[in-house]
């Protein structure tokens, strides 16, 4: 977990090839549902997530729970493909969703398998990173500057407040996310070996 820019993809890629784990981004799981649903009985809440979608701000929490639970579930019934698990990139990212994904999580893996790692920047640096990496790799979804901020604000609106839940619930791990690739990866491996 982290604002926009923290990483999250990046670490979750190499901690994903590291433990043998899938992978699962919740944006890219509701960008499938959002744009290549085949579901005509959902085409008006398809819409109306799609529109949400695109303004910046974060899906209906209920909504994005379904979509993630659907998943894990299908992942589950084929014992995720004799892998070590999955990891999230950016997830959960509403206190709605992570009451009803943590506990669901904890049911399958049990909550000593559990680790949250929590990217931690300040905003200029998400900024920086995002301008940067559009230059380089545009993302529709980074190239409005005003969306940006939108989203930098529902992070400290919405996401900040599942962090404190994941704290108290015994799970979160805090790392330094402006550090180099290479040492960000080596603290969380360090601390969730101090954890074990």
């Amino acid at each position: 977990m982290g604002r926009p820019g923290a990483g999250k993809d990046t670490q979750a890629d190499l901690l994903c090839k590291k433990f043998n784990l899938i992978r699962i981004s919740t944006s890219d799981l509701l960008k499938k549902k959002l744009y290549n649903s085949d579901d005509s009985q959902d085409n008006e809440l398809i819409k109306k997530e799609r529109e949400i979608f695109e303004s910046g701000v974060l899906n209906t929490p209920s909504w994005v729970l379904d979509v993630v639970k659907e998943y894990i579930k299908q992942l589950e019934k084929n014992d995720f493909d004799g892998r070590g698990g999955i990891i999230f990139s950016g997830s959960p990212r509403t206190l709605f969703e992570a009451k009803g994904l943590i506990p669901f999580i904890e049911n399958i893996f049990g909550k000593e398998n559990m680790f949250v790692i929590y990217l931690d920047i300040p905003s200029d640096v998400g900024i920086k990173r995002i301008v940067l990496r559009n230059e380089t790799n545009p993302r529709a979804l980074d190239e409005n500057e005003q969306k940006l901020k939108i989203r930098m604000e529902e992070f400290e609106k919405r996401t900040r407040p599942v962090l404190e839940y994941l704290k108290n619930f015994g799970i979160l791990i805090t790392v330094d996310g402006t550090l180099s690739i290479n040492k960000i990866l080596k603290n969380i491996e360090k601390k969730i070996d101090l954890v074990n």
